[in-house]
């Protein structure tokens, strides 16, 4: 085995975000490099027929943080510790205007970054020290193009994983994120491991799930506070 199976081999993971683009591409990865991982989801099913059965599946509605800390509680009860989160909970909607209604803005708010605070929140005492936790945003190169509601909502994840990872630095608990770009919501999974890319205009979920592994190995150990662009390049 390499370092990196070596490292992850009977970790426990949350990966809260169970679609079957990045979220479920990130949980597949993790699973195959033989870490124990369960998978946070609002319906409580498995997002693919294509099913896992070594990833386990929790009913939480991540907007409720309560719900949150009691799934997690769960976990570590069957595990007995825990020792990292993909925090890949977000939404994208239409606006009528690229000024959105403040209402928008909220729901938005709500949806992109109340979900992942609450996993951050409800999680950061259960961790291990030297746990590691990655929340997902989007590229910067996805803003011009769309409204008000999504593109503040998606810019404060930068700032909440900034000032989490200052917050949790003395426990030993790095906090970063992956800003993807537009990305398949294919489970290709199978298709594509370990680098059969497609050349298409939508990123393969895998490319993603390999930065996530990254930022959550020691190979990133001097990194925290920190957001990652991976886009393909959109902006050259």
């Amino acid at each position: 085995m390499g370092i990196i199976e070596d490292y992850f081999e009977k970790r426990t993971y949350v990966v809260a975000g169970m679609g079957t683009g990045q979220g479920l591409s990130t949980a597949r990865l993790l699973s195959k490099l033989g870490s124990n991982v369960f998978g946070l989801s609002r319906s409580g099913t498995f997002p693919s027929n294509d099913v896992d059965k070594n990833i386990k599946i929790l009913k939480c509605d991540i907007e409720n943080e309560a719900e949150v800390r009691d799934c997690l509680r769960d976990i570590k009860a069957q595990t007995g510790f825990i020792d990292g989160s993909i925090n890949n909970v977000g939404t994208w909607g239409p606006s009528e205007s690229k000024m959105a209604k403040p209402e928008l803005l909220l729901s938005f708010f709500k949806l992109n970054v109340m979900t992942q605070y609450n996993v951050i929140y409800a999680i950061s005492d259960m961790l291990r020290p030297g746990s590691n936790m990655v929340n997902v945003g989007a590229s910067r190169h996805l803003f011009g193009a769309n409204h008000s509601a999504y593109t503040i909502s998606k810019y404060a994840i930068e700032e909440m994983t900034r000032i989490t990872a200052s917050a949790l630095k003395e426990k030993g608990i790095r906090v970063n994120s992956v800003l993807p770009g537009s990305v398949g919501k294919d489970d290709n999974f199978s298709a594509v491991f370990p680098f059969n890319f497609n050349a298409g205009n939508r990123m393969d979920p895998l490319k993603i799930a390999y930065a996530s592994i990254f930022l959550l190995s020691p190979l990133s150990g001097g990194i925290s506070g920190e957001s990652i662009t991976v886009d393909d390049g959109m902006g050259l």
